[in-house]
């Protein structure tokens, strides 16, 4: 095996568990953007939410995350800053 592919196996397990641990953050951000939800609902009411409503209440919530996320403009702007991180890492 030459050091080329060394070399790239070795990124790309690093890869593999760099993308398990950015899914791992990015599950437990939606949970708190669930949570979020749960909570503003909860101070209009007097009476506990109730398990059905909890699960159509965070759904609907992480649709709506998922959509703003989703919009073109938003999608620019993580581009940008992708770009601007990139080059600012590769300068060191």
């Amino acid at each position: 095996m030459t050091e080329e592919k060394k070399g790239f196996d070795q990124a790309m397990s690093e890869s593999k568990n760099e993308l398990e641990a950015l899914r791992t953050a990015l599950n437990d951000l939606m949970v708190r953007f669930g949570l979020r939800t749960l909570r503003t609902y909860q101070t209009a009411r007097k009476e506990p939410l109730k398990r059905g409503e909890i699960g159509s209440l965070v759904k609907y919530e992480m649709d709506n995350v998922i959509a703003d996320l989703s919009q073109p403009g938003n999608i620019e702007t993580i581009i940008k800053r992708t770009a601007l991180e990139w080059e600012r890492q590769q300068q060191k």
